[in-house]
């Protein structure tokens, strides 16, 4: 299936035909993607006559009222809205982007669509677009953050020979447990072995709940004489976040858990290794083991 895509400008100077790249369409046969530059939307304004940058708002406004009017979103990745083509009894072709140029007698519309060997998407849109439109964008672009949990399976793709992934812990296995604790990855041995995650830049009350879950299961061990192995991984906030950096030397200091930096996640592979841990069967709790 082809990825095409388009490039909306506006001629600025028609003697010298120089233009402003101002929007970017990428589409395939099932999936749309269109968007737009406002700070180049703003330069074109001081640029153009009053009646042109009309024709300019105008065509944007048809196509954004094209995808309004279907309120259906394909896919939203990333902050960008992934339309479904074929709601649109795919509109968006050849033909149609020739027509948008003709209705703006050629001073503002898009480029012949032109093929690249890659698939519809939020990245390839993104590089498209800093390339061709708006470079400006992606340094304001809010960076993806990847939370510990990914972390740690991206860098070990062992780790589910070890630990099962996602388990629901329940009173039903841990006798006086007063509400079902969900683990990151849970194994056992001659005892039973959790390792936990927490995402240090999240709210500072969902870092709460999640220490004070795991202290919650730690406990009901304890209260059992019932023995297991924990691990606390994170990282050490901005200090920034003020309220979550004090958790986090909390959490360092009091010796409550057993903390390792996220760098350290080898660690948890080792233990695992030495004391032959296997994954924990979920057959006493909900399980969304992967």
């Amino acid at each position: 299936m082809k990825t095409q895509y388009s490039i909306l400008s506006v001629l600025i100077r028609p003697e010298i035909q120089e233009k402003i790249s101002v929007g970017l369409l990428l589409f395939n046969e099932d999936e749309v993607i269109f968007n737009y530059s406002n700070s180049k939307l703003n330069v074109s304004k001081e640029l153009l006559s009053d009646s042109s940058f009309k024709i300019l708002k105008d065509t944007i406004k048809i196509i954004s009222k094209t995808f309004n009017d279907t309120f259906n979103v394909y896919s939203l990745k990333k902050g960008i809205k992934i339309f479904n083509n074929k709601n649109f009894d795919n509109l968006f072709t050849f033909e149609y982007i020739e027509y948008l140029s003709r209705y703006s007698n050629n001073l503002i519309g898009f480029s012949a669509p032109k093929t690249i060997n890659l698939p519809i998407g939020p990245d390839a849109y993104n590089n498209l677009f800093y390339k061709f439109v708006d470079i400006s964008q992606a340094e304001r672009a809010p960076k993806e953050r990847v939370k510990p949990i990914e972390i740690v399976r991206e860098r070990h793709k062992e780790i589910l020979n070890f630990y099962n992934v996602n388990n629901e812990i329940s009173h039903n296995y841990v006798p006086n447990l007063i509400a079902p604790v969900k683990i990151d990855f849970s194994g056992k041995n001659d005892i039973d072995v959790y390792v936990q995650t927490l995402d240090m830049e999240q709210p500072s009350h969902h870092i709460a709940y999640h220490i004070n879950a795991f202290g919650q299961l730690k406990a009901a061990y304890a209260e059992n004489n019932m023995h297991m192995k924990d691990f606390l991984l994170c990282e050490e906030p901005s200090k920034h976040l003020k309220k979550q950096h004090d958790i986090w030397l909390q959490i360092r200091t009091t010796g409550k858990f057993n903390y390792l930096d996220i760098s350290d996640s080898q660690k948890i592979i080792e233990y695992a290794i030495i004391h032959d841990v296997k994954p924990l069967t979920a057959n006493y709790a909900n399980s969304n083991t992967e």
